[in-house]
């Protein structure tokens, strides 16, 4: 019976000793390169893309020039990938921020797989176009157009084969309307 006793208490002290106290929880929002990359808008993540490929990324910053937003992209390795400076439109920048690679007129086509339209992907909300490469990955958009109800902006996206991907109708901030 004592020998019973003595494992209890044992292990009673051991659980006590177990206990901590409460961790504080985090207040700030978590920031990483990943979620920084995926704010910026498509024309400049695909010239990170073409430019470095699966590089990974240390810092993202955003600054002005002559009114206009650039973008510095550091990467974890700057002896084999300098700072990348970016235009808002996907031009690659010298450090002295004059255009060394201008930026392509792709269209919705480039990040969908193909299609027709007139709106260039920089013409659309970043929320707009994870909605279409979410909810229809492998469809070809045929058309995309900008409607406008009052103060709200709507975007009436259209595929190559509508019987199995209906038209999409996408809010300004990336929300599908039923």
């Amino acid at each position: 019976m004592k020998n019973l006793s003595f494992w209890l208490i044992a292990v009673a002290c051991a659980l006590c000793g177990c206990v901590s106290e409460p961790v504080d929880t985090y207040n700030h929002p978590l920031i990483s390169p990943g979620g920084e990359f995926s704010k910026l808008p498509p024309a400049v993540q695909n010239s990170v893309r073409a430019e470095a490929g699966m590089a990974e990324i240390q810092n993202i910053s955003t600054g002005e020039h002559a009114g206009a937003k650039v973008y510095e992209v550091t990467f974890k390795n700057p002896e084999i990938f300098p700072p990348l400076y970016l235009a808002s439109d996907g031009s690659v920048l010298t450090p002295d921020m004059q255009v060394a690679v201008g930026a392509t007129q792709d269209t919705i086509e480039a990040s969908t797989g193909s299609g027709i339209s007139t709106i260039k992907l920089d013409d659309l909300p970043p929320g707009v176009v994870q909605t279409i490469r979410h909810s229809r990955p492998t469809a070809e958009v045929t058309t995309i157009a900008r409607l406008t109800s009052g103060p709200d902006v709507f975007y009436e996206v259209t595929f190559s084969n509508p019987a199995t991907n209906p038209q999409l109708l996408i809010r300004d901030d990336g929300r599908v309307v039923k």
